[in-house]
């Protein structure tokens, strides 16, 4: 009978500890299912929070393009602190994947930006713009460097420009030698420069986009699209479009020059 009783206890104390036992190797497998389920959860939580955020185009915030000074403050005329916004062509933001998409037709103008003038320009007709344009691809890489065209189907005249014909207003800035950084904003117009869809093929794509204002071949000025290794986005349909810019706005500043 005491036998029996002995057998009897031993089995319950065997039963109790082999349930804790499998209880205890449970909880890790348990654990193991959260942390299974965690990074799948995170992983999902990031990929929506991606996704929101590449869909985002804040006017003046997302849909920004930034320039830089090329002299390194040694020019003749330095641009500072310029950023250009882009529009679609119903003049809303135009972003892709959260930054500026420069869109053809669209619009674009000017969001800020400051001009010092440390040695008056004379001679304006003699002012150059030379561009330095290349595509993010091997079939077209280098479009022009140095105002020169680099591509047999580009012309130069397509990387160099008069710049008092085409940018008078800035033009009518350089003539006096300023004190300090002159904002520029007051002498552009307020509303967004429309550019139609233009002819020109495999526009489309990824730039990396510089100019020079150049004089007798002598460098006065200069800027690049961020620093220098930033590429822009252009979205292109290809048409007859061009450029509808009224440099003065109707009532704007006359250039007298005292503001400067």
């Amino acid at each position: 009978m005491v036998r029996y009783q002995r057998k009897l206890l031993q089995n319950s104390v065997y039963g109790q500890r082999n349930a804790l036992i499998v209880k205890a190797n449970s909880q890790p497998y348990q654990c193991g299912l959260i942390s299974m389920s965690s990074p799948r959860k995170l992983l999902l939580l990031a990929a929506m929070v991606g996704v929101a955020m590449a869909a985002k185009c804040v006017d003046g915030v997302d849909n920004v393009i930034k320039f830089q000074d090329t002299t390194k403050g040694k020019g003749k005329i330095i641009f500072t602190d310029f950023e250009v916004t882009t529009y679609d062509e119903n003049k809303e933001p135009s972003c892709k994947k959260g930054k500026a998409e420069f869109r053809l037709p669209g619009h674009f103008k000017l969001h800020k930006g400051f001009i010092t003038v440390n040695e008056p320009v004379t001679d304006e007709s003699s002012l150059e713009l030379a561009l330095d344009v290349e595509k993010d691809s091997w079939m077209i890489g280098k479009v022009c460097e140095n105002g020169k065209s680099q591509n047999s189907f580009v012309p130069d005249q397509l990387c160099t420009f008069q710049l008092c014909q085409i940018a008078p207003t800035v033009c009518a800035v350089l003539r006096v030698k300023t004190s300090g950084p002159v904002d520029v904003l007051p002498f552009v117009q307020k509303e967004p420069i429309d550019i139609g869809a233009l002819p020109i093929p495999q526009l489309g794509g990824d730039w990396k986009i510089g100019a020079k204002i150049q004089q007798n071949k002598k460098t006065l000025a200069g800027v690049q699209i961020g620093n220098g290794k930033t590429w822009l986005t252009i979205y292109s349909e290809e048409g007859t479009g061009s450029v509808n810019y009224d440099p003065v706005p109707p009532g704007g500043p006359t250039f007298d020059h005292n503001e400067l």
